[in-house]
């Protein structure tokens, strides 16, 4: 389509693996981070074998063309520094800490850095700095809770420099985008429901769960009310630690709920339900406080009805249909808790 002007690829790890790399050239790549997921699945077998399948991207780049890094990921800067061209390919650092050792080398040489300093967005590139304005004032950062987002702005800047994108054209999205759910929809949707703040996210794994309930605790909650569930591909010993990361939040009531048969993949109706609960009384959280909800509509209902004014609830949503129904009904004032139909 030549009416396109530029295209942004999200290029997943299980893709590469599966069908290699879609294009022959980029203008620039990206790499957000690096966690334990997916191990087991096409040679994947430790995080460092995750940072190796997602840095083929950087094959794309030809001469003069960047690879934007998280700095902050030792594993991800280490496999980056592995690959057979890395002194060719010239790299754009981003860190939650503008004074982080590898974003000062870079910037001594001239290079692009996005990081924060004093709670400001600064953009430095060939020595000249850029302030993009407060970060708590960006939707997206939760008022700076969700650090994660914070990084997913910093590498979007520098990306955008690289693409030749305009300061303004860059700063303005950066005060208004996330502000509304349908913005970002699926990721750290937040919506307000009988006095108590619902948090909508696809959070799927350790390491995005772990973010998620970090928000949710820096909102410093009443409660904090938490819908869990998990895709059966994953092995026992997956599934359990997606559960005792949420213990590790201290959660003070928790609903597992059952994948739709999607989501089965292999595994017998109410096994993985189970195994979170086990795993999470073994870690830690009250028998009490852990329920099943059935299938994720009637979980998250069932959460929504115990939710109480100054509560955060988490909802780990996975299925897109159940979200968007959810959210438009929280959107139009509904009573959520009770089920479809009910009076």
């Amino acid at each position: 389509d030549r009416d396109v002007d530029i295209a942004v690829l999200e290029t997943a790890r299980g893709g590469l693996l599966r069908r290699g790399l879609a294009v022959k050239q980029a203008s620039v790549a990206a790499i957000t981070n690096v966690s334990a997921d997916h191990f087991g699945e096409y040679g994947v077998n430790s995080v460092d074998d995750i940072a190796e399948a997602k840095l083929i991207v950087a094959h794309a780049l030809g001469p003069g063309r960047p690879l934007v890094l998280n700095a902050d990921d030792a594993v991800l800067m280490a496999a980056a520094a592995r690959l057979p061209h890395a002194a060719a390919v010239p790299k754009a650092l981003f860190s939650l800490d503008h004074e982080q050792a590898a974003l000062q080398a870079l910037r001594r040489g001239g290079g692009s850095t996005c990081a924060v300093l004093g709670g400001q967005l600064l953009l430095h590139e060939s020595g000249a700095a850029h302030d993009l304005g407060s970060v708590a004032d960006m939707p997206l950062s939760a008022g700076g809770a969700a650090a994660y987002n914070v990084e997913n702005l910093c590498a979007a800047v520098l990306v955008a420099r690289s693409l030749g994108l305009p300061i303004e054209a860059i700063t303005r999205p950066l005060q208004t985008f996330g502000a509304r759910p349908q913005d970002n929809p699926g990721r750290l949707e937040r919506r307000v429901y009988r006095g108590a703040t619902v948090l909508i996210d696809y959070a799927h794994n350790p390491d995005g769960l772990a973010k998620l309930l970090a928000v949710a605790r820096a909102l410093q909650p009443r409660r904090v009310l938490l819908l869990l569930g998990q895709a059966g591909n994953r092995s026992d010993e997956a599934i359990a630690d997606l559960a005792r990361t949420a213990a590790a939040a201290a959660p003070d009531l928790v609903i597992t709920k059952e994948m739709t048969a999607t989501y089965l993949r292999g595994r017998a109706a109410g096994e993985v339900p189970a195994l979170l609960a086990r795993s999470l009384v073994a870690h830690g959280v009250p028998a009490l406080q852990v329920q099943f909800g059935g299938d994720e509509d009637s979980a998250v209902r069932r959460l929504l009805r115990q939710a109480e004014p100054g509560d955060v609830v988490v909802l780990a949503v996975h299925d897109s249909q159940v979200r968007e129904q959810i959210g438009a009904a929280l959107d139009a004032g509904e009573d959520c808790g009770l089920a479809p139909g009910a009076a």
